[in-house]
């Protein structure tokens, strides 16, 4: 599935969004754990009241990124949270099926073109006849790096702070300093606790994924990246909102949703519309700061040529090479200097300036 002439078989799992809401979820804990404005939550936690399970994306201890499945709110938190990484479905289309046979509702979260996969998979199937319901949220996706470079990335990570036993807690979407592009993950050395947050322009990983350099080959040719949608529900950040939408802006963050099905739209009005706070919007202000609505990512000759490296010195295990020199952000006085402060510092200083 790497062009668009491979997506006419998922033509008729695809559907143009029939309403545009900006969301804010009004649990703090939730919109605090969300990349945005926790949307997820709001219908995941949907689905759990009603004795649903909820498919999605975790990073495990392992550094692997891969889709668990969560039968109540404490499994569901390993779901929250932006993981710029392909994640690994393993079993869970199986899984999703065998739920639903057994009359169990599923909501199953991912990719678009994973959601297309598990639609497909259901159709051929007959999950129309299953007494299980199922509600398929796709996010804005930009692409997806593979597994292998997010773990050299981790290794390099581990290597340079010298841990004592790896890279824990790594968050690519942290809110400590508010909504936008912050990581934060912490590690002992000589058995002390380190805590690190900063930007993602000052990481070699996170810069590289920003800037659409080391997504999988596939992603840039992408035929999801478009307004038509395999899930019921799309979502992802509302980027620009304080331009179109001022009076809802939200520092915490703000999530757009693209309700893409009849049967979408009564998920939401019978079950989540008084869990979250949310405005009607459209396409075109969603679209306006989220191009890959519109089409997949693209990038450079140059870019290619940088990424063909990358992968190349990750295949020899030239970790160094790959993060130390190839994708080594170009860092300003201010950002050297941000990067030696403890993360408490960085907060602070982070709070002055707002």
């Amino acid at each position: 599935m790497n062009t668009r002439s491979e997506s006419s078989s998922f033509a008729s799992l695809l559907n143009a969004p029939l309403r545009v809401i900006a969301l804010r979820n009004t649990d703090d804990a939730s919109i605090a754990s969300s990349a945005s404005g926790g949307a997820f939550v709001v219908l995941a936690h949907a689905m759990l009241n009603r004795g649903g399970v909820v498919f999605g994306a975790a990073l495990l201890k392992s550094g692997r990124v891969e889709h668990v499945c969560a039968k109540n709110v404490s499994e569901l938190r390993a779901l929250q949270g932006s993981k710029y990484v392909r994640s690994d479905v393993a079993d869970t289309y199986g899984e999703c099926y065998d739920y639903l046979s057994r009359g169990v509702d599923v909501l199953y979260s991912g990719t678009p073109c994973q959601i297309a996969a598990l639609r497909s998979y259901l159709k051929k199937r007959n999950v129309t006849n299953l007494p299980g319901s199922l509600v398929c949220v796709d996010l804005i996706c930009h692409g997806t790096p593979g597994q292998e470079i997010f773990k050299a990335y981790i290794s390099w990570l581990s290597a340079i702070e010298r841990t004592d036993d790896g890279i824990h807690g790594y968050e690519f979407r942290n809110k400590l300093m508010g909504w936008g592009l912050y990581y934060y993950y912490y590690y002992y050395r000589s058995g002390k606790r380190h805590e690190k947050l900063g930007q993602a322009s000052d990481d070699p990983y996170y810069s590289a994924f920003a800037k659409g350099i080391i997504y999988r080959k596939c992603c840039y040719s992408c035929p999801f990246a478009r307004i038509e949608r395999a899930g019921d529900f799309t979502v992802g950040d509302f980027w620009g909102i304080e331009d179109c939408h001022p009076d809802f802006y939200d520092e915490r963050g703000v999530s757009a949703v693209l309700i893409n099905s009849i049967e979408a739209n009564e998920f939401f009005n019978d079950y989540c519309i008084d869990k979250c706070e949310w405005i009607d919007s459209t396409v075109e202000n969603v679209i306006a700061r989220n191009g890959n609505l519109a089409g997949p990512t693209k990038r450079s000759e140059e870019q290619e040529q940088l990424a063909k490296e990358v992968e190349k010195a990750v295949a020899e295990g030239d970790y160094d090479k790959a993060f130390g020199v190839l994708l080594k952000p170009r860092l300003s006085v201010t950002a050297r200097i941000r990067r030696l402060l403890p993360w408490k510092a960085v907060r602070f200083l982070y709070t002055l300036r707002r």
